[in-house]
Formats: structure tokens, C-alpha cells, sequence
């Protein structure tokens, strides 16, 4: 048994640090997985929160067929996206802290403009492009685990990717990024 089927395990005993325990592991994951996928700081704070609200509300009812964390995300992907279809598009906006590292302040601004391109462009894409992108790219989930969160097939999964990369760079070769294949 792993470490989160034994936290699980507690926490139907009855034992409530558990979901502590499995908030703190998930939590920046959750997060920055909701982050990605809405561009914004407090929208994620929201559906981060309203993601471990769902899973330990349902938590009795996972069975332990896939990784607690693929469950998770699954979980998360699905408020990610509802939470989005709730809002504005035009609305949504981009809210980023970036303070500047080494280097010099002109190099820190290029990155940052590059960044904000890059999110602009990543949160046009259709949803299912978004969501295998984030998956694999942002979260380093494989093909195999992205296709769990996503509920399709394996080559469904890569084609999405595919096609959301190939959008990606059509998008910001318009915008003056050329971004090699």
C-alpha cells in the first residue's frame, strides 16, 4: 500500500490529520495546475480550494484504481474548467509576480513579456489542447497518466498535445515569437 492509500486509509478510520497531510503534499500542485489553467492568482486560490472541498467530500468513493493523484487531478482539471466556462473569456486576466533574478533588469523584462505571451497564447487554446498541454508539459504527467486525468485514450491525449504545440507556435510566430519545432 503507498503513502496516500495509507493517508486515505486513516482518514476513513477516522483520523483527520490525514487530509492535512494530503493537502500540504498537493497543494502547490493542485495550485499551480490551476493557475495555468485560468491566469489567474486568486481564480486558482478558489479552485484549489474547491478541489480538495470535492475530493474529501468524495474521497470514501475513490477506489484505488489509479494513483491518488491522477484522482486529484482529474478533480482539479474538471473544476479548472468549469470554473472557466463560468467566466467571461474576455475577462480572464493575467496576473503574474515576477521579480527579477540575475541578470539585468531589460533581460528580467524580456522574460516576463515573453512569459505573459506564452500564457496569453496557452489560454486560447481549446480545452482539451490546454488541459494535455499544462498535463504534460507543466506537471510532467506521461501520456499514460494525462490520459487518466483527461478520461480519453492515449492517442487522444498526443493528438491534443500535438495540435495545442502546433497552435502554440502559430500563435506566437503571428505575434513576432519564433519558437523553433
Amino acid at each position: 500500500m503507498d503513502e496516500d492509500a495509507r493517508l486515505i486509509q486513516r482518514y476513513a478510520d477516522g483520523d483527520d490529520c490525514a487530509v492535512e497531510e494530503l493537502v500540504m503534499k498537493y497543494q502547490k500542485k493542485i495550485y499551480a495546475l490551476a493557475y495555468r489553467m485560468t491566469g489567474n492568482i486568486e481564480d486558482s486560490k478558489d479552485v484549489t480550494q474547491k478541489t480538495f472541498l470535492q475530493a474529501f467530500r468524495n474521497i470514501r468513493g475513490f477506489r484505488m484504481d489509479s494513483a491518488f493523484y491522477t484522482w486529484l487531478y482529474r478533480i482539479a482539471v474538471n473544476t479548472c474548467l468549469n470554473h472557466v466556462r463560468k467566466k467571461d473569456p474576455a475577462t480572464v486576466e493575467i496576473n503574474e509576480n515576477l521579480h527579477a533574478g540575475k541578470g539585468s533588469v531589460l533581460s528580467a523584462m524580456i522574460d516576463r513579456e515573453e512569459k505573459f505571451h506564452l500564457r496569453k497564447t496557452l489560454l486560447q487554446l481549446p480545452e482539451r489542447q490546454k488541459t494535455a498541454v499544462i498535463l504534460r508539459v507543466y506537471e510532467g504527467l506521461s501520456v499514460r497518466e494525462t490520459s487518466e486525468v483527461m478520461q480519453c485514450t492515449e492517442g487522444a491525449v498526443k493528438a491534443h498535445y500535438h495540435n495545442g504545440m502546433k497552435k502554440i507556435r502559430e500563435l506566437l510566430k503571428e505575434r513576432g515569437y519564433g519558437i523553433e519545432s
